[in-house]
């Protein structure tokens, strides 16, 4: 019995047909990472703190995160869905127990750190023995020596002798070496005397000398005195500055209270002031000393180079009171003419002995005989006015 021939049979595909609907959506996975939802206080290390999260469904206990502002922390617990308890691991960088920690913050998976390195092994070139305590192949010995480099390895530079400095020696190894100062051939110009280590020589100022060879020239090259009789006195900031000597006879060196002057001579007598008071050529003159509370009154001294000349005598307000009077005496050392106002600086009468309305006695007149010729006046009070009046008038 013999098969029926293999028949082929095509298909032909037909016509497309419409797309289906869509498939449900998946569900979203979940974030590695949430915010803080409140603030909290960082804990001490190794200690928990509760903290309010936006989702703890990504968390798991033992997970190590890290806090923005916080640091590295580890997941002690999850406490709900928003809620995390975490231990402070300590690291470096993670913010001091009691740190407020304001809500807001990134909360995301962190990592572990890793043990801490070490270094170890044979220390080589400038250094020897092992790490990580190597130490310089080449160290001082001695007191005073200095470690420094020949531009290859490192070397020593022995002390130098007492009163040596160090200097820069190109021609020596390590470019460095002691010695004694050389002025005449270093960048100081000049040179010095042979009993201070130098060659002989003067120093100029402008290098911290004086130029010149002795005591008394060299202080006279930096004193700041140009004449005879100057002084050298402080200024500003204790400055050596110059005082001149003063062109009026007779003055006396005091105080001011803050730097010295030249001024007329006073001084005090029991029960009175003396003074003296120089005068030149002709004019007008105002007396100005007054008596002290101690004092009874003033006795004046006129000296000077002067020809005719006139006194005004210091206001009668200024000596007395309504109650007590005091005394000025003149006394005129040269026989040229001397004068009283009959009105005082503070515009009181002054009178002269005989009828009211005379004026004081002159000193001098010009006579050779009338040297050394005094005048007394007293200021008074009256009861209405103060005034002035002569009580005495002598001749030598």
């Amino acid at each position: 019995m013999s098969c029926a021939s293999q028949t082929n049979v095509v298909i032909a595909p037909g016509p497309r047909g419409l797309p289906g609907t869509d498939g449900t959506n998946g569900t979203d996975g979940t974030n590695a990472y949430t915010t803080t939802t409140s603030g909290f206080t960082m804990p001490a290390v190794s200690s928990t703190v509760s903290v309010s999260v936006g989702s703890t469904a990504w968390l798991s206990t033992g997970q190590t995160v890290y806090v923005e502002d916080a640091g590295y922390m580890t997941v002690s617990s999850v406490t709900d869905a928003t809620t995390v308890v975490l231990t402070n691991l300590g690291y470096t960088g993670n913010a001091a127990p009691t740190t407020v920690i304001a809500l807001g913050r990134q909360f995301s998976a962190g990592g572990l750190q890793g043990p801490s390195g070490s270094t170890s092994g044979a220390a080589g070139g400038d250094l020897t023995g092992t790490y990580p305590n190597p130490t310089f192949a080449v160290k001082p010995t001695a007191q005073g020596q200095l470690l420094t480099s020949n531009g290859t390895t490192l070397t020593t530079q022995t002390l130098g002798t007492d009163g040596h400095v160090l200097h820069a020696n190109s021609a020596v190894a390590n470019g460095i070496e002691y010695s004694a100062v050389d002025l005449a051939s270093s960048s100081v110009t000049g040179v010095l005397p042979v009993a201070n280590g130098g060659t002989g020589g003067t120093l100029p100022i402008a290098n911290g000398g004086t130029g010149q060879t002795t005591a008394t020239a060299a202080f006279d090259a930096l004193s700041p005195m140009t004449a005879q009789g100057d002084l050298i006195l402080g200024g500003t900031s204790g400055a050596n500055t110059r005082l001149p000597i003063s062109t009026t006879t007779g003055q006396v060196l005091t105080s001011t209270g803050s730097t010295a002057q030249w001024q007329d001579h006073s001084a005090e007598l029991v029960g009175d002031k003396t003074a003296v008071l120089t005068l030149a050529g002709t004019g007008t003159t105002a007396i100005t000393t007054t008596p002290d509370d101690s004092n009874a009154g003033v006795v004046i001294l006129i000296l000077g180079s002067y020809a005719s000349h006139t006194l005004t005598l210091p206001s009668a307000a200024s000596y007395a009171t309504t109650t007590n009077s005091k005394f000025l005496t003149l006394i005129a050392d040269d026989n040229a003419t001397i004068s009283i106002n009959g009105t005082d600086a503070g515009g009181y009468s002054a009178f002269g002995p005989g009828t009211v309305g005379t004026a004081p006695t002159d000193l001098g007149a010009g006579s050779s005989s009338t040297y050394q010729e005094s005048i007394t006046l007293r200021a008074l009070h009256n009861g209405s006015t103060y005034v002035w009046y002569q009580t005495s008038h002598s001749t030598r």
